[in-house]
Order: C-alpha cells, then structure tokens, then sequence
C-alpha cells in the first residue's frame, strides 16, 4: 500500500537497456534527455525511511542500505531539456553527486567519486566552518568522570587521494588524563558539502598509546571518504559519513532544523539536530546540534546512556592548549590481553570483537567488547594487574 501522494517508481533496468533513445555523440547514457518529462527528479521514500533517488532513467541511487530500497517516490522537482542536457530544478536539487550507492551482484556497494579539482581546503559551511586557529571546547560528565574535549583547526593540510584537506586536532580528557589524540581531514566540495577524509587516531592511557585502530584514510585498504555535513540539509535525509569496513562506517540522519539548544556557551537558535549512528555498535546512537552561530557542532546526547557533551568556548586566533603529560606510569601488566579473553569469555560466552586499554575505576583495564551469545554487546573490564572482573558495560 503506498503512502498518500506517491508514486510507483518503475523497475530498476540495466544502464544498457535503460532508455531506447539514440544518444548523440559525446554523452553519456545517464546524461542525455529529449524532453522535459525525462528530467523528473524522484526524492525520498515514503514509507521505509531510506533516502533514495531516482534520476530521469528510474537509476536508484539510495543514501544508505539500512533497509531494502523502496519503490514509492516523491515528485520533487521537474527541469527542463536543452540541448540534449536537464537543467532546471533537478539540477538545482541533485541527487547526492558524489555520495553513491550502487548495487552489484544484489549486494550493495559504497562508491563515492571524487575529482579532487572540485574540492578545497576552505571550509565555509554554515554548520561545519573550519577555520585555522578557531578552537572549540566541550565537557560532559560520565559514569568514569569528566571529560573534556577540545577541538583546533590548525593551519596544516594533508593530500588525500590527490585532495588537499585541512587537519583538525581533535582530544579528549578524562578527569585531566589524555585519553584520545586525534588529527582529521576534511575539504569541502564545489556544491559545499564537507566530507571527511579519513583521521590518525591515537587511545592513550596512563600517558601511552594504547590502540590506533580507529585510523583509517581514504583510498587506502578500500577506505573511502563520507560527507561529514551536507551544503543544505534537509529533514529525512541519510547519508554516510565514512567508510573503512568494520572499523569506520558511521552514518548520519537529519532529523530537525531550527531547533534551540541550550549549553554552557550559550542558548542557540536555528541548529540543525541529527542522529548518528554506526551498524558497528548496537548502543552507539548519538544525537548532535550543529548551530550557525559558531559553525559547529553545539551539544551531543547519548541516546542510551544519555551522557550529554556542550561546548563551553569558541575561540579564534587561538592556539591548542599542551598536551603535557605526566610521565608515563609503568603498567603492570601481570595479566597478558590472551588471559584477559580468556576472563571475558568465562564472564560473557560470545565473540571477541575488540580488545583495548582504558583507564576504568582510576585504574588501567583490559576493556574486553563481546557479541554476546545471548543479550547485547557487552563490555568486560578487567584489572591490567590482577585479572579481576571490575564490572560489565
């Protein structure tokens, strides 16, 4: 049964058989219309919650794979033929251009294109501005203590598959101990979407590096970049954010537009309100404030949890605060990560899915995360020195 308004979108065909008509010399199949009708633009399912549009040829191209692809389409705009091109409304109103998804062989496929002379190191979103010296701060409580995190644009770039991004240097404390190190990459593309290139990735504990599992970079291992905010976001969209299999596959949902956000910098108005969210984890659902005011994110709420992160200072022209350390503490690391998997799985039976170092309780833990056999993924934490069970998140 469709939704009232919709329409039944034809059959997906083959790009070879798609269309009957003769394309003139220097076109592409996907490029060429005859007529005003071929340059409808088709937007968001009605009735599945997945973003998918069709071009004049019914070619889908879905913004994410949470649920199959929808047969029942919006009208949302028709252009006009000229020359043998669609201009018009379509063309002010694209599908995503570069964020695809395609389907080969029934399974779908990832396939951003990138032409690094349509990107730039200058990012001017609105809700996403990337300035160098502009520096932002957030602090949140949580049940291990209080974390703050500090965000600096600094004037370094970094070429990612041929694309000059900007590093932001991302960290994060816990009660005053570093816990994560990070530098990301951004650019933004000619229509203003910022996408995000990848990130060094560093989990410190007791002054150590821990972990760097969560680095990728584009092109790299089939890495490939996501778009991080949109040039003009609208309420139902979905789109990727990033893509390194199994390890960066966040996504994100428009949920809301000019929304009020209250935090310690401030109260804000006209914030864009979204959820993030990554097939990798279970419980790992975020809403985010981004608000024009300070071009940024504002405010993140977990939605399980419902620890709340606010920025409490934008500052430009500034410079990062040190990331003195105290000299790193010698582990005692009486208990080997195989025995600490072996604790876990007598605490938890399932799958191993990751294991880390991590400050819990004021000390140093194994933090053993399992597919549990039966209940949700959960995590062990297990004393690094005496093997004891600390307790289950």
């Amino acid at each position: 049964m469709l939704a009232a308004g919709c329409l039944q979108a034809p059959p997906q065909t083959n790009k070879t058989n798609q269309t009957n008509k003769t394309v003139p010399p220097g076109y592409e199949v996907a490029d060429y219309c005859k007529a005003d009708s071929d340059c409808v633009r088709l937007t968001r399912c009605c009735d599945c919650g997945l973003g998918v549009y069709v071009n004049r040829f019914n070619q889908k191209y879905p913004d994410c794979a949470k649920e199959p692809v929808c047969e029942c389409a919006d009208i949302k705009s028709v252009g006009k033929c000229q020359n043998g091109r669609c201009v018009g409304a379509p063309a002010e109103m694209p599908p995503p251009p570069q964020n695809d998804t395609t389907v080969q062989n029934n399974t779908t496929v990832y396939e951003p294109r990138i032409n690094p002379p349509d990107f730039s190191a200058n990012v001017t979103n609105r809700y996403f501005s990337l300035v160098p010296g502009k520096k932002m701060t957030y602090e949140g409580e949580t049940e291990d203590g209080t974390e703050t995190n500090e965000v600096f644009v600094t004037n370094e770039t970094k070429m990612v598959m041929g694309v000059k991004t900007i590093v932001v240097w991302d960290r994060v404390w816990l009660d005053g101990d570093l816990i994560e190190d990070t530098r990301d990459w951004y650019a933004q593309d000619k229509d203003g979407n910022v996408w995000y290139f990848g990130e060094e990735s560093k989990e410190m504990a007791g002054g150590i590096v821990t972990s760097t599992e969560g680095s990728w970079e584009a092109g790299i291992d089939g890495a490939k970049p996501g778009i991080i905010m949109e040039a003009d976001p609208k309420v139902n969209d979905s789109y990727r954010q990033e893509y390194y299999k199994g390890v960066a596959e966040d996504m994100a949902d428009v949920l809301a537009l000019n929304q009020s956000v209250s935090v310690p910098y401030g109260n804000l108005s006209g914030c864009l309100k979204t959820r993030d969210w990554t097939p990798l984890e279970q419980s790992g659902d975020e809403h985010k404030y981004y608000c024009p005011s300070v071009g940024g994110e504002v405010m993140e709420v977990g939605l399980e949890d419902n620890e709340t992160s606010g920025l409490l200072s934008v500052q430009y022209n500034a410079q990062p605060s040190p990331s003195v350390q105290p000299p790193p503490e010698p582990v005692k690391q009486n208990i080997t990560e195989d025995e600490a998997r072996d604790i876990a799985l007598k605490e938890v039976p399932g799958r191993i899915t990751d294991v880390t170092i991590e400050r819990k309780f004021g000390k140093l833990c194994y933090v053993v995360e399992i597919d549990a056999d039966s209940g949700p993924e959960t995590d062990v934490i297990i004393d690094i020195e005496t093997g004891e069970v600390l307790g289950l998140e």
